[in-house]
């Protein structure tokens, strides 16, 4: 993947937003969604971000691609807030975003253009700020000050500490974990003290890569503040939200 590439994507539109609906543990009402960015390639196709967000953090061309991604999942929030259906839109940080000065600045001026904090949750990947030699505590708090929710992203078995040590608000526990609690007891003893302590202090925690009742099952009996996952519903554009939601209705 090259920089010019990228740059392209970024100046002439190639990206594309997509909401993976989050729902409410256990009435399966929606309340949220995620958006994640994809990268609609001329020549192959849509492409994962998988493939390039790495380069845009070897790059420096992270700083743009957060910028574009807020922006337009602002914009799109406040549409559905404008039709009557308010949904909080959950965006990812790259731990350079959070100790990036212009960032800080970048994100008060769209929040006075494209909508204000409520609806907004702000997501930092758990294994990111564990192995930041200096955490971004302050920039967490100043963004929980200004009304932004803060989510603990992807959180592992190695993570009870952040739990107790970051200002957030939300806690995602990884996919990887909510699979192996059907065929590990010792993930799924992780997750039930996770949970625990979580509510303990007053926090959310959503059960990421939910694929079948099985596993619902299991985060409700836990007690789960909500999920997200295929079982739930797929990444997809506004449109197919829209019709998504209201066949749910």
């Amino acid at each position: 993947m090259k920089r010019f590439e990228l740059e392209r994507a970024i100046t002439e539109n190639e990206l594309i937003l997509q909401y993976q609906p989050i729902v409410e543990v256990p009435s399966r009402r929606l309340t949220g969604v995620e958006a994640l960015v994809r990268w609609k390639h001329p020549e192959r196709g849509l492409v994962s971000p998988l493939e390039f967000i790495p380069e845009a953090e070897t790059t420096g061309l992270i700083r743009r691609l957060t910028f574009w991604v807020l922006r337009e999942a602002l914009l799109q929030s406040n549409v559905w807030r404008r039709d009557g259906f308010p949904l909080t839109v959950a965006v990812n940080l790259s731990i350079d975003n959070l100790h990036d000065q212009h960032f800080r600045r970048f994100m008060e001026l769209t929040l006075k253009v494209a909508g204000g904090p409520e609806l907004l949750i702000m997501e930092a990947n758990s294994r990111a700020l564990a192995n930041d030699p200096d955490p971004p505590i302050s920039v967490l708090e100043l963004m929980r000050a200004q009304g932004i929710r803060v989510t603990l992203d992807d959180a592992t078995d190695e993570d009870a500490h952040l739990v107790e040590k970051l200002p957030v608000d939300i806690v995602k526990v990884s996919r990887g974990l909510v699979s192996r609690m059907g065929r590990d007891h010792r993930a799924l003893d992780y997750v039930r003290e996770l949970v625990s302590a979580a509510r303990g202090r007053s926090i959310e925690t959503i059960a990421v890569g939910v694929e079948d009742e099985a596993t619902w099952d299991r985060i409700v009996e836990i007690g789960f503040s909500g999920a997200q996952g295929y079982l739930i519903a797929a990444p997809m554009p506004p449109a197919q939200l829209s019709g998504w939601r209201a066949a749910r209705v």
